[in-house]
This record gives C-alpha cells, sequence and structure tokens, in this order.
C-alpha cells in the first residue's frame, strides 16, 4: 500500500507541477488559511482579502490539495510502518530503515512547505522531487526485506553487473533532477 500510495503522490507532485498549480494555495499546510479550497464567493472573498497578492483559482488550488491531502496520507502511513516495525522488532523487521523513512518524510513535509513558501524555487522543488522517489526506493526496499519472496544468496551470475547498474542510477538520478530543475 505505501509503494502504491507512494508512487500516487510523486505522480500527483508531477501532474501539480505540469498544471502550473505549485503556488495553487499561497500558504501551508492549508489553502488561503482554509482547510480546503475556498469555492463559495464568500469563502473566496476572504481568501482574496487575505492574500491580494494571489487571486483564488480553485481548479490550480485543488490540484496541489490534493497532492497534499495523499501525501499527508503517505506521511501517517510511514509513520504506522515505523511504529510497527518498532513493536514487532525480529531478525526481519528493519527498524533502522523505516526510522530512516520516517525522517526522510518528515523532511519532505518541510521541503513541500518551503516549495510554496520559497515560491518555487528550482533547488527546493528538485529535492523535493528527488526526496519523493527516495521515498519510493525505500518503501521498495523495506518491501523486499520483509518479503517472504527473497533471490537465493548464492546467485552471483548478477555481480558482475553492479558497476553497470550503479552508472545507470546516476544517469538516472541526475536526469530526473534535470527535469526537477
Amino acid at each position: 500500500l505505501g509503494i502504491i500510495l507512494a508512487l500516487v503522490v510523486v505522480s500527483l507532485g508531477a501532474y501539480t507541477r505540469l498544471t502550473h498549480a505549485g503556488l495553487g494555495c499561497p500558504d501551508w499546510p492549508g489553502c488561503y488559511g482554509f482547510i480546503d479550497v475556498p469555492e463559495t464567493a464568500e469563502k473566496i472573498a476572504v481568501a482574496e482579502k487575505a492574500f491580494p497578492e494571489r487571486p483564488v483559482e480553485p481548479q490550480k488550488a485543488w490540484n496541489e490539495m490534493i497532492h497534499r491531502y495523499f501525501a499527508g496520507a503517505l506521511g501517517l502511513l510511514v509513520l504506522a510502518l515505523f511504529i510497527l516495525t518498532v513493536k514487532y522488532r525480529n531478525e526481519n523487521a528493519p527498524v533502522k530503515l523505516a526510522g530512516f523513512l520516517l525522517l526522510l518524510v518528515t523532511f519532505q513535509a518541510a521541503l513541500g512547505m518551503w516549495t510554496v513558501t520559497m515560491m518555487l524555487m528550482p533547488i527546493i522543488v528538485m529535492a523535493h522531487l528527488l526526496g519523493g522517489f527516495t521515498t519510493l526506493c525505500l518503501l521498495y526496499l523495506i518491501y523486499l526485506r520483509t518479503s517472504r519472496f527473497r533471490i537465493a544468496s548464492g546467485d552471483y551470475s548478477l555481480r558482475s553487473k553492479i558497476p553497470l547498474a550503479f552508472v545507470a542510477i546516476i544517469v538516472l538520478t541526475v536526469q530526473i533532477a534535470l527535469g526537477g530543475w
């Protein structure tokens, strides 16, 4: 569930960026001071009075808020994963990995806030994107570490490919970072 939710959050983040909705809500974690998007004439008037430099665009605001809602759900799921990992600690429980993931997701929330409050500064947006992919990868790694279906440890046929895979990961990461920039 965490892997699927992380993939949805990364995709929604990309969609938010592609629809130019990154500043659809000028504040964080709410939207124009509300928990959801102001859509009634009364709420829009209040929002535009509070943020006169940012007119309310409900469609863009919803794009951003939906991303935030899913990211919040992912954060709660990662917290639950960490708590369960600590509670049911055994030889397969990756407690340190789950703890690092929780710290990363917390930092991701801060990056999400800075993305808005620092007006889409490219370095912040890029770090937020790379953090999203890292979150997805860590969730998958936790899945692999706790899965019953493992590759036999004696299988060394792929060891010669590790340097090439490492180079491919570096190139892919740079390409994603440049896209985020």
